[in-house]
């Protein structure tokens, strides 16, 4: 994902804060680890776990280098390798599919749901084939997708699933925590994510088979082949800070969400995606809803103006089948291990994933959604200027 600057300045000279800040707290857990004089995973690493596992009332938690690593550490965790397939949402950001390929398993690509932005459980039935290892699903932005029925499938198929917790650190549906319904979860600790460490991931499961084969593979150099997907203690004490906060941090959000709802409730050229019933969300952003009848300027222009005024706001992910990764032309050092048919000494016949076609989620993300950073760090008074932005591009 392209970053944005730290602060972006509007024309009214108001500053659009991006997230996150560090400060005192978090310089003073680096200087514990210099002082330590151990920067290898040890005890700042184990402190997290627990503590993270006790926040997110998971039995098992395991740190590592980033979400990337811990997606594809949770399938290599559970066996799933050359040929397997893995049915995963076509709506995400490339790890949640491209960790396929490093096993060099199959990616099944699904379509989603309008209504959560996650994948439609009705549709992961025809995708099933005796080939199916494992369901990827993805709580998209913070929003819970249909997580329960999922599991159910899950278990009546007798195939892993694997939940792309990423965006959703305190987000929960019936009272259960992202990441404890699948037999993995997968946080990611980004710069930009809810719980921010700079760098790093967590893995979350409830049996200790699974979580001691994820300690096994995640050092390298143990009996089996294995990974050097550690986290540093750097990552681990911010982190450590930044959980305690993470609870008010998450309350802000939801209350900047409910304050940009609550003024909309009149204007239909924007609505927004609201989180399922019994379901509590974070909002890593808030999603739009763009109505192209109530605008004179298209969604792409739209957006760009706004931007020019300072606004943290911007398209979202493009359909996963159409990246590069499942699409290559070249012969790539690793994954796609099927179906290659070699037209010269380097170039092969591309497998033309990008040509499938999945309904709502292209009209969605071609046409539709927005995503809105609204950090704790936003205002109320910077929600409102966003609010009179776009009424002045009314038709």
């Amino acid at each position: 994902m392209v970053g944005h600057k730290v602060l972006i300045e509007n024309k009214k000279n108001q500053k659009w804060p991006s997230w996150p800040v560090y400060g005192y707290a978090e310089k003073k857990s680096i200087n514990r680890v210099l002082s330590s004089n151990q920067i290898f995973a040890s005890k700042e690493v184990r402190s997290f776990e627990k503590e993270f596992a006790k926040f997110n009332n998971s039995k098992y938690a395991k740190c590592v280098g980033n979400g990337t690593q811990g997606l594809h550490l949770a399938l290599a965790a559970l066996d799933i390798g050359v040929g397997d397939e893995v049915i995963v949402t076509n709506y995400s950001w490339i790890s949640s599919a491209s960790c396929i390929l490093m096993q060099n398993a199959i990616p099944v690509f699904c379509d989603i749901e309008e209504d959560t932005l996650g994948i439609d459980p009705k549709k992961i039935i025809n995708k099933i084939t005796k080939k199916t290892k494992a369901i990827i699903v993805v709580h998209m932005f913070g929003y819970m997708c249909k997580i329960d029925k999922i599991a159910e499938i899950a278990k009546q198929k007798k195939i892993y699933l694997i939940e792309d917790a990423s965006h959703a650190h305190g987000s929960s549906y019936k009272k259960i925590n992202a990441g404890n319904y699948g037999d993995i979860g997968v946080f990611s600790l980004h710069q930009r994510k809810n719980l921010p460490s700079g760098e790093g991931g967590i893995l979350v499961c409830k049996k200790e088979k699974i979580n001691k084969r994820i300690y096994q593979l995640r050092s390298f150099g143990s009996k089996e082949l294995s990974f050097n997907y550690r986290m540093t203690e750097f990552c681990a004490a911010i982190g450590r800070v930044r959980l305690k906060k993470l609870k008010k941090d998450n309350k802000i959000r939801r209350s900047n969400a409910d304050f940009l709802i609550r003024i909309f409730k009149d204007f239909e050229g924007i609505t927004f995606l609201k989180p399922m019933n019994k379901s509590k969300c974070v909002y890593h952003k808030l999603v739009l809803k763009f109505n192209k009848n109530y605008f004179k300027l298209n969604l792409k222009k739209f957006i760009k103006k706004l931007q020019m005024n300072g606004i943290l706001i911007k398209e979202t992910y493009p359909p996963l089948n159409e990246h590069p990764h499942f699409n290559p032309i070249v012969k790539p050092a690793r994954g796609i291990p099927w179906k290659w048919k070699l037209l010269s000494k380097n170039r092969c016949l591309p497998l033309k994933l990008k040509n499938l076609k999945f309904p709502i989620s292209n009209n969605l993300i071609n046409n539709v959604l927005i995503e809105l950073d609204i950090n704790p760090l936003v205002t109320k008074k910077m929600l409102k200027n966003f609010y009179e932005l776009c009424l002045k591009f009314k038709k």
